[in-house]
């Protein structure tokens, strides 16, 4: 990071440095869902207004993201990363000690500003430090911490709200901000021999685009919610639409873009921009679908799915240095070619998945995908990487991460909308079974008839099971007792919603499978080579 080449221990002790922070920030970003219900019942909100908690987050450290390679050409790589740590670490510990609801999302919006700018610029930093040639491994274990930060997140937040509290989870972080705060101020060194970049901010460009970055993540983020036909969610796709165009219209024509729109003549790096919305199915297929099935179809709680979902979280923090080695030494093609499709098999034979499937099925299975997505995400984060001139690189590393963070949102709305729609669909279908001139049906409606009868005689029992089905049937009389036939209705019905609910689950992971392996031809368009400090371009066989 100055004129003479640092030192490999240097160099190395930087990377932990890096890595830890990204680290943090990504636990920190999977770490709250968790917790949510606790933070709604002490503060005496609304789920709609609590779920800013992470709608906040999500949307300020993505209309950051953007801001960083113009940053660095001012201040330099080592003064944003310390500052955007420090911003960090203080949001995070403002948010272990809010007051109010409101203190509570202005702590998470400072905490997400620090957050937007560290992910970047650690992925900058690296690419500063390493020659090409190792960028791979280096860029494999920083991503370590990109990939352990979400699939440890919830079963840590989990056993800390049950054995603490809520603020626990903001607290963690604590520590790790602090020692990494310290650690970088003692150990990185100053960048004051390395010339500023001192152009004009592109006002109008960051303008539109963090209308595209708002309106398009809250679009994916609230569509299932507020039904993807409605004004609101119509209303934010039109924002995206016009502002991306006038986005890229200003680019173009502006001397000092935000975004260099001649990044995308490089081809390696325009394909991992697409590969990065196949990746992110792969990913969030798992750490999306996956626990939410073991708790709500075969009864785990958040912490012994969290636990089971481990295994697979290990492989992947095993295989990601792994892998950028490999990078560094075999064309990213076949690398990403053979990850993408280990990746898509296995969440195809997560189809197969039920709530009594053993552990080899749901752990083996986990332990393939976590191989498959190291060998996806090292090789095509580095060819990225490598595919830009020296001096392209941080504004290169800023795009690619808001390009993950939209097609991360993207994936689990994609998932949602499917998985809900099947379940509905496959429970229109199952309840077909029972016609209307059949012996089923006939059986079933003498049992209605007989708790509506009954009700209506004031006899049977005061179950809740069954005083739920008695409501539903006769909404007028809300309090009346109910049948003990009522509870057989009600567990059938329970039973068909069941089925239809893992079949559903079963479709959601067989198009998550499906779209992995869609992306195979464009890996196999991926270019070995790489540019030089000199900017000379090298190909690699």
């Amino acid at each position: 990071m100055n004129n003479s080449p640092p030192s490999s221990s240097y160099r190395w002790l930087v990377l932990g440095i890096i890595m830890m922070g990204t680290f943090s920030v990504m636990l920190n970003s999977s770490i709250v869902n968790v917790a949510l219900p606790h933070m709604m019942n002490a503060f005496g909100v609304n789920r709609n207004q609590i779920e800013w908690v992470s709608t906040g987050f999500m949307l300020a450290s993505a209309v950051v993201m953007p801001l960083v390679g113009w940053v660095i050409g001012r201040v330099g790589h080592k003064a944003l990363y310390l500052g955007a740590l420090a911003l960090f670490t203080f949001g995070a510990a403002v948010s272990a000690f809010s007051w109010d609801y409101n203190s509570l999302i202005g702590a998470r919006i400072i905490t997400a500003i620090g957050a937007g700018g560290i992910q970047p610029v650690g992925m900058a930093i690296v690419a500063s430090l390493f020659e090409p040639h190792e960028r791979g491994k280096a860029l494999g274990i920083w991503g370590t911490g990109v990939m352990l930060g979400p699939a440890l997140g919830p079963t840590l937040g989990g056993y800390l709200t049950d054995w603490f509290t809520w603020r626990a989870i903001f607290s963690v972080n604590l520590p790790i901000g602090l020692v990494t705060l310290l650690a970088g101020a003692a150990v990185m060194k100053s960048e004051k021999s390395i010339p500023r970049t001192r152009v004009p901010f592109d006002w109008w460009g960051f303008f539109f685009l963090s209308i595209v970055l708002i309106c398009g993540l809250l679009a994916l983020s609230k569509g299932q919610e507020k039904g993807w036909d409605s004004t609101y969610i119509r209303t934010c796709i039109a924002l995206t639409v016009a502002g991306l165009i006038l986005f890229v219209t200003v680019e173009s024509t502006t001397r000092h873009p935000l975004l260099d729109l001649s990044l995308f003549r490089y081809f390696n790096y325009s394909l991992s921009m697409v590969l990065a919305i196949f990746r992110s199915i792969g990913l969030f297929g798992g750490l999306f679908l996956l626990p939410i099935f073991l708790q709500n179809m075969s009864g785990f709680t958040t912490i012994k799915a969290g636990l089971w979902m481990m295994p697979g979280a290990i492989m992947i923090g095993i295989m990601m240095p792994v892998a950028g080695r490999l990078a560094d030494r075999y064309n990213p093609r076949w690398l990403a070619t053979f990850g993408t499709a280990i990746t898509g098999f296995s969440l195809l034979m997560y189809g197969y998945l039920d709530p009594l499937s053993n552990a080899t099925m749901i752990i083996g299975w986990q332990l393939v995908r976590g191989v498959g997505l190291a060998l996806m995400m090292a090789p095509l984060i580095t060819a990225a990487i490598n595919s830009v001139p020296p001096d392209k690189v941080a504004v290169a590393s800023s795009f690619l991460n808001v390009v993950q963070r939209v097609a991360g949102s993207f994936g689990i709305a994609l998932l949602n909308t499917y998985v809900t729609n099947s379940i509905s669909s496959h429970s229109l279908r199952l309840g077909e079974l029972i016609g209307m001139r059949s012996e089923n049906f006939r059986y079933f409606a003498s049992h209605v008839s007989d708790v509506v009868s009954r009700q209506m005689q004031g006899l049977g029992s005061t179950s809740a099971a069954s005083e739920i089905i008695s409501k539903l049937v006769l909404r007028h009389v809300p309090d009346l007792p109910t049948s003990e036939y009522g509870r057989g209705l009600l567990y059938s019905l329970d039973s068909l919603f069941h089925r239809a609910s893992v079949m559903g689950f079963d479709n959601g992971f067989v198009l998550a499978g499906w779209i992995v392996l869609a992306g195979l031809p464009f890996c196999l368009l991926l270019k070995p080579g790489w540019y030089q400090a000199d900017g000379s371009k090298i190909q690699i066989g």
